[in-house]
């Protein structure tokens, strides 16, 4: 709950930290799983659960157990600027689950084969984690101290109620929308929006050790990250909504089929929450690297109160409309809250300097394709060239500087050295 950002984040400050923190948030972690994995026992016996889907309860809850445990050594990853480990970590674990699951499940296997391969695959995974941090990070010393637990835990709750509420708002629309009298052509769009929210996690995750390091008395320094952070999320994320926006009903059609026509309105609208949720995930990261998740905190609970009346109004009489409008304003409240905490933090914000070249770029994409009104497979290709000639033009003329930072960042290859 909180204690692998709060490991990342102390770590990357200080990485003479990854000894005892990754020892005690260990201990922390293992412990929480086996007290939970015990109440989960007492809940399917008193429940009556048959005897297959028991021992699958079990399966499953411990391969997610294990799961949770092999964050701890991809977030000392991710403090050391290692995230092609975690993802070579990740990789091998999914093939390996994916892989065998499918072929038992060709063959005729049942819940019961499915839970225990999953269970198998995350220790694959911890494994390989393990394997990849001592042999290409650091070598991690034993170093438990009981003191430290409670702490631990007190510290890493405030990150932990952001990532709840994070989480919870971007569901509430979905689980609102099936409760108010939606069905599955109407929820089966955000799977569409959803599939996109990896790339603003791998963003944050990513930037997240360099933000923690920055020190108080270099907030130039930490402001020029920051804008340079929104631009280039935007920049990745806004031709994304945009073309959630622009070519709904070809993405639809291709996607789900012609049965799903109902979904296009919804997914124009959703486009807003794409463009919007890498603003809102990448300040999150900034409020926690700076001792600050109480200010998302509080943003996220003003939004999810508004979330739940716009839905609980607008849904009945709209369904997915009302639902996709509802989720397009809290996006939008969100990111107005958001860049104010985070010019709060850092002391300045030039929002002409972070959204002015996406935004002229998506303006000049949006009209191209509404001019030409392409099928998917030329909309994309074509809405992509020219956003890329546009913000790359703009960008070149108005902040040749930026382009450059980004430019080098990318060609980086040199992870920071371990200790």
């Amino acid at each position: 709950f909180g204690m692998d950002a709060l490991l990342a984040r102390e770590v990357a400050r200080d990485l003479g930290r990854v000894h005892s923190y990754m020892s005690n948030v260990i201990a922390v972690k293992a412990l929480g799983a086996l007290l939970l994995l015990a109440l989960v026992a007492i809940v399917v016996n008193v429940a009556g659960y048959e005897g297959d889907a028991k021992l699958a309860v079990y399966l499953v809850g411990a391969g997610v157990a294990l799961e949770n445990l092999g964050r701890t050594w991809q977030a000392a990853m991710q403090a050391h600027e290692r995230l092609g480990l975690v993802s070579g970590a990740l990789i091998v674990q999914r093939t390996v689950t994916s892989v065998v699951a499918i072929a038992l499940m060709l063959g005729g296997a049942g819940l019961v084969a499915v839970s225990a391969v999953f269970l198998g695959g995350a220790v694959v995974g911890l494994v390989a984690a393990h394997v990849l941090l001592r042999a290409r990070v650091v070598v991690p010393r034993r170093e438990v101290d009981r003191s430290r637990w409670i702490p631990l835990v007190r510290a890493g709750i405030p990150i932990g109620i952001v990532t709840l509420l994070f989480g919870t708002l971007l569901q509430l629309d979905v689980v609102l929308l099936s409760l108010l009298g939606g069905d599955s052509d109407e929820v089966g769009v955000y799977g569409v929006v959803a599939a996109t929210m990896f790339l603003s996690w791998a963003f944050g995750q990513a930037t997240q050790p360099w933000l923690a390091r920055q020190e108080d008395d270099r907030a130039l320094p930490l402001a020029r990250g920051y804008e340079l952070g929104l631009k280039t999320l935007t920049a990745v994320l806004l031709p994304i909504g945009v073309g959630f926006a622009t070519l709904a009903e070809p993405i639809v059609e291709t996607v789900y089929g012609d049965g799903y026509e109902g979904a296009v309105v919804p997914l124009r609208l959703l486009g807003t929450v794409v463009a919007l949720y890498g603003l809102n995930q990448f300040t999150s990261v900034l409020l926690i690297s700076r001792y600050r998740p109480g200010d998302m905190r509080r943003n996220l609970l003003v939004v999810l109160v508004q979330n739940v009346v716009c839905n609980v109004i607008l849904i009945p009489p709209l369904g997915a409309d009302g639902a996709a409008i509802s989720g397009a304003a809290s996006a939008v409240l969100l990111g107005g809250l958001s860049l104010h905490a985070g010019w709060r933090v850092t002391g300045r914000l030039s929002l002409l300097r972070a959204f002015g070249g996406p935004v002229l770029a998506a303006a000049a994409m949006a009209a191209v394709l509404l001019a030409v009104q392409p099928s998917l497979w030329a909309g994309v290709p074509l809405g992509a060239a020219v956003y890329a000639a546009a913000l790359a033009g703009w960008e070149r003329l108005a902040n040749p500087g930026d382009l450059d930072v980004v430019l080098a960042a990318l060609r980086r290859r040199d992870p920071v050295p371990a200790p």
